[in-house]
């Protein structure tokens, strides 16, 4: 695995790379409040076959956080489309994680003939898959006063805990060391504003759902839809949805929660592997080695 920055649209951003770069390409897009350094053991499986990219946000992990930045879902999409762009990656799958979904989609919708088919790991475009675990930040956005200290608690080391060990099957299989880095990243100057208003932010995103459902009618790209099945932000009748737009959309529940690769990275590793070879028969890039 290499670890890398590269300066795009005025932002230093940090990725980690590996892989046969002749290999046909995936695109991990993580979620709040994590960096990408959640993706390491998914990584590490992948890369085995694939050529693997998986870019920090601005203001997240270790990409920088420029001052002046808008803070909106609208900005994280056009950085990262900036930087795929740069990368010269051409046709790729994506794998959206929960704030991956809204970030991901925007990029679809602008560049539906280079998504080779898109895996959605708790990353939710439908009203269906809204959870009680959202209700804090629906009460915020409705009174933004009455809900900041719920949302100033979410955004603490104990948020960000909660975050990670929820819907867990076991939570000391968790490593204390995953939320105490986003911690420690979120601790850092004008993370905490960044994040905020980018939470603030999600809610344009359900606005958006009909425009990206749209598109999966239209366009059909090959879907894997596999959750955390206790996830309480992200249900799973938010997975089973893909299938309206999508009648061929796979749905695979997992008995683990929002951070579902913790328990089951293995799993997901080998359904995403499947899933790749069967997007990529024929393709004229060629299909990744044996992952055994």
């Amino acid at each position: 695995m290499h670890h890398r920055f590269r300066t795009v649209a005025g932002v230093d951003v940090f990725y980690r790379e590996a892989g046969d770069s002749q290999a046909p390409p995936i695109v991990l897009l993580s979620g709040h409040p994590s960096g990408v350094h959640a993706y390491n053991g998914l990584i590490e499986r992948l890369a085995k076959s694939w050529h693997v990219i998986a870019p920090d946000y601005p203001g997240y992990g270790f990409s920088a956080t420029p001052a002046d930045a808008p803070w909106t879902f609208d900005w994280l999409a056009d950085v990262t489309d900036a930087f795929l762009e740069d990368l010269g990656l051409g046709r790729y799958a994506i794998y959206m994680f929960d704030f991956g979904a809204p970030v991901g989609f925007r990029i679809a919708l602008k560049h539906p003939e280079r998504v080779a088919g898109i895996v959605t790991q708790n990353g939710n475009i439908y009203s269906d898959g809204f959870g009680p675990g959202v209700s804090a930040l629906a009460d915020w956005w409705q009174d933004r006063a009455a809900g900041q200290a719920a949302v100033d608690g979410f955004l603490t080391l104990a948020g960000t805990k909660f975050q990670w060990e929820a819907g867990a099957r076991d939570p000391s299989t968790i490593d204390p060391a995953a939320w105490t880095l986003d911690q420690a990243l979120l601790d850092q100057p004008g993370r905490k504003a960044a994040a905020e208003a980018l939470l603030w932010d999600y809610q344009n995103n359900p606005g958006r759902y009909p425009i990206w459902q749209a598109y999966l009618r239209e366009h059909q790209p090959p879907v894997l839809a596999i959750w955390g099945a206790n996830d309480p932000f992200f249900i799973p009748p938010g997975a089973e949805a893909y299938k309206r737009d999508v009648p061929e959309a796979e749905v695979i529940l997992l008995d683990t929660g929002h951070f579902a690769l913790v328990e089951e990275v293995d799993v997901i590793a080998k359904h995403v592997d499947r899933f790749l070879r069967k997007i990529y028969a024929g393709s004229s890039v060629g299909v990744g080695r044996d992952a055994r």
